[in-house]
């Protein structure tokens, strides 16, 4: 594959953008889906949540359990938004590279049309769940509001990046439904909220998005002040009300999405290499 040059490569970037905006507006199913997805989790956060769960005296595990599902949901759109973007399209794309389509920009249009999207649906779910939980106002960096909309955020880019590497390793969207399955799967038993992550499983734990959302969250509501009364090692020094808690845990969060971004464009290159061998 010969390389491209920079001014063709952002030109095709924008076509592909344009194009994927296109293709949304079309599908009527899909931009219903966009649109009502996080109304619909603000909706189970106001059925399932304790408005007081972090200001009331009585200490309780409610506001570790809240964070979780916001981590959860903000996972799970994520992946649901982006797992059959790339495999739905799979012949196109690479009839398109035969003729010179650059893969990188076919992925990182992908990539930036679900930012875009994604910009959004965390602003609502972000809204809705500051709306309905009392969050306390702790300001590590910014406002606690802003820095919830950043974490959801991150989240929400870092597990679509996971969904592009799925797509663009399978060929079809309903063969990649059972890895979708294991990677949500994933979220809940590798984050170390709801069971303890030791040995072995720690490694794993480093590629779970929420277990940096999570510690994002946590970070943010100084969540180990809610948990201090709990001794059986629930809590984690992650969640530490520190700077570098913070930070670290968005850093992770937008590596994980570099690292599968990258990991899309080279799964596609070899399979596109494969296809003309």
């Amino acid at each position: 594959m010969q390389p491209i040059e920079p001014m063709k490569f952002f030109r095709q970037l924008g076509v592909l953008i344009a194009r994927n905006f296109q293709l949304i507006w079309n599908d009527k199913l899909v931009l219903g889906s966009l649109v009502l997805q996080a109304p619909l989790m603000v909706l189970v956060i106001y059925l399932v949540g304790d408005p007081t769960c972090f200001t009331s005296n009585l200490i309780n595990i409610g506001s570790r359990t809240i964070l979780f599902i916001l981590c959860a949901v903000s996972t799970f759109m994520g992946i649901l938004n982006s797992y059959r973007e790339i495999c739905k399209e799979r012949e196109i794309i690479f009839r398109e590279a035969s003729v010179g389509v650059s893969l990188l920009a076919t992925v990182l249009s992908k990539a930036i049309v679900l930012l875009l999207i994604e910009a959004v649906q965390a602003l609502i779910l972000t809204a809705g769940f500051v709306s309905i939980i009392q969050i306390p106002q702790n300001h590590l960096l910014y406002d606690t509001n802003l820095e919830l909309y950043v974490s959801v955020l991150l989240m929400m880019v870092a597990s679509s990046a996971m969904g592009l590497l799925v797509s663009a390793s399978l060929k079809s969207s309903e063969s990649a439904i059972l890895l979708v399955l294991v990677l949500i799967i994933g979220q809940v038993v590798f984050s170390g909220v709801m069971f303890p992550v030791t040995g072995a499983m720690t490694v794993i734990s480093t590629v779970i998005v929420c277990r940096w959302g999570m510690g994002a969250l946590g970070a943010s509501t100084d969540l180990n002040s809610r948990l201090s009364w709990l001794k059986a090692g629930l809590d984690s020094p992650m969640y530490d009300a520190t700077v570098p808690n913070l930070l670290h845990s968005w850093r992770m969060l937008a590596l994980l999405a570099v690292v599968c971004l990258v990991a899309a464009w080279l799964v596609l290159r070899i399979a596109f290499q494969r296809r003309k061998d």
